[in-house]
């Protein structure tokens, strides 16, 4: 995850100054992302085509000037496709000790097509919320709590837009994660290269740094001091740095005269000072795909594909669609909830006291899913699917 802090100094000037931190549980990867990290993928398949990832961006915004243009989302993923094709003309400043080690991850992100229903889409989702500012709690992927859903996850790679408690400027979730809150959050202001961006972090490199921790990239340092990211061809660093260092930059857990690879994109430098992937790292990225990766879905995904659904999501019919509740109307122990007409499956809810407090979420995994309520005062419920454009719901009493 990506933080940008500033300091502002009162007294006989004001200065600032940027700098990227990770802190938080979202940027660990799991045993299974860190195992053979540079290891040659199986089958030519992966090894020498173009993997395409759908992208669909929900833009969460609480007022015009958050609501960004789709020019600066369009920048964004002009400014993606370049870092992980080795296309990005600063690449040219990578020192030559650091660039031979560089590697083409040949992966490419498209603005999906189709939506998950086979709808004609932009791949653009834009909610204006009662929410001012979002942290790193994953609310933000919840209607229930004023967010947007995911589309699919095994199919979609999902970005949420929005403006961020301060500091925060993105954070991503890694292979295996939940699949009610898999992918990327980034903040308005540093996605892209063009419209709202905020020097530093105006070339775009947010979402690549984020992207290469949801496809399974560990921080240079590993999660210690002087620690190892479980890939060969990244040299060993003290921790993140920050700013726009001056190569050689040297250190005590380094201890080779080229230092440490601070141009990288899994480094905290400032945009214009990253520049490159390694091989290894774009291995192990790539190994996501294979057979057995985590993101191995993505191969079969319909995300880019031809539309075959031409019915507007406004006028589908919700005459045989119902949230259905059993027991009902009185219970005291489980309720198992199931809905009728509808695709269940990554489905979410919310339960609601009278009140209005939200006193459960969850989503359907299966056709059903069962809830123990016997902990709920009693009192008055409703069961909502919380999914965009829905307003289904059912009522039970606790008793």
């Amino acid at each position: 995850m990506r933080l940008f802090i500033l300091f502002i100094l009162l007294f006989t000037s004001i200065g600032a100054s940027a700098q990227r931190l990770c802190t938080g549980t979202s940027d660990i990867p799991t045993q299974a992302a860190t195992q053979q990290t540079n290891a040659i993928l199986p089958g030519s398949f992966l090894n020498e085509q173009t993997i395409v990832i759908p992208v669909v961006v929900h833009v969460l915004y609480y007022n015009s000037f958050e609501n960004i243009s789709e020019e600066q989302i369009k920048s964004q993923i002009d400014a993606i496709n370049a870092d992980f094709s080795r296309s990005n003309t600063d690449f040219s400043k990578v020192p030559s000790v650091f660039a031979k080690f560089s590697g083409n991850a040949n992966i490419r992100f498209e603005l999906a097509k189709t939506d998950p229903k086979g709808r004609v889409t932009n791949g653009i989702e834009r909610k204006k919320s009662s929410r001012m500012m979002w942290s790193d709690d994953d609310k933000i992927k919840s209607s229930a709590f004023g967010g947007a859903e995911p589309w699919d996850a095994k199919s979609y790679l999902n970005v949420w837009i929005c403006n961020t408690v301060p500091g925060l400027t993105g954070y991503a979730t890694v292979p295996g994660s939940d699949l009610s809150k898999d992918g990327v959050v980034v903040r308005y202001d540093a996605f892209g290269t063009l419209g709202k961006v905020s020097f530093p972090f105006h070339k775009g490199r947010t979402l690549t740094h984020e992207v290469g921790h949801w496809l399974g990239l560990q921080h240079l340092w590993g999660s210690k001091q002087c620690g190892d990211d479980g890939i060969e061809d990244t040299p060993k660093q003290r921790s993140g740095n920050s700013g726009d260092p001056v190569f050689p930059k040297l250190t005590t857990c380094n201890g080779t005269p080229d230092g440490e690879m601070f141009m990288n994109f899994m480094d905290f430098t400032n945009d214009a000072s990253m520049g490159m992937f390694t091989e290894g790292q774009k291995n192990a990225m790539r190994n996501q795909f294979s057979s057995t990766g985590k993101r191995n879905t993505f191969l079969q995904s319909k995300g880019l594909s031809t539309s075959w659904n031409d019915t507007p999501a406004s006028f589908e019919s919700t005459a045989t669609k119902q949230i259905s509740i059993y027991p009902n109307p009185v219970v005291s122990g489980n309720i198992s909830i199931s809905l009728n007409g509808v695709d269940n499956q990554g489905k979410h809810f919310a339960i609601v006291a009278s009140n209005g407090q939200i006193v459960k979420t969850g989503y359907f995994q299966q056709a059903k899913t069962e809830v123990n309520v016997s902990a709920f005062p009693p009192g008055i419920y409703q069961v909502r699917l919380t999914d965009m454009g829905s307003n289904l719901f059912a009522k039970f009493v606790k008793q």
